[in-house]
């Protein structure tokens, strides 16, 4: 379960993690630009088929998956409804979801690499969110 939980988050972070992408080299124009915006599912999908030498065939499939999951999270955003951690919640599934629906157009060693791009992306997520931990942690229960 914490495997399967630690890739949900690593999908999650990838989703939201593709500002590098669409922003290479590019200055932010909000300060502490809190709510980076992902790429656009046609940035995020030009980048997977340089990754992982996506097919014609294959960059059909997965575009539309890209643009159904970037509408659900922007949904998502603009419902004030939800709890934050509904938010998350649904923000992980969404992403489960579009993960496990990319990996079925894909092939076994597309998937491997796909996956790796993953953990290394949720490295670098976990790596961010150490260095912007406050020094004491309001959270109970919080790691030594």
């Amino acid at each position: 379960m914490p495997r399967q939980f630690h890739l949900v988050l690593l999908s999650l972070g990838l989703a939201l993690a593709g500002t590098a992408w669409a922003q290479q080299g590019t200055a932010t124009t909000e300060p502490a630009a809190k709510h980076q915006r992902a790429a656009d599912p046609q940035q995020q999908l030009e980048h997977l088929t340089k990754q992982l030498q996506l097919t014609s065939d294959q960059q059909a499939k997965i575009l539309p998956i890209l643009q159904q999951r970037d509408q659900q999270m922007q949904a998502l955003r603009g419902d004030s409804s939800l709890r934050p951690a509904d938010r998350r919640a649904k923000a992980m599934s969404i992403v489960q979801d579009s993960t496990e629906q990319m990996d079925a157009v894909l092939n076994d060693q597309q998937r491997a690499k796909a996956k790796a791009m993953r953990e290394k992306a949720m490295e670098r997520m976990e790596e961010r969110r150490g260095q912007h931990m406050p020094a004491s942690s309001s959270s109970s229960g919080a790691h030594p």
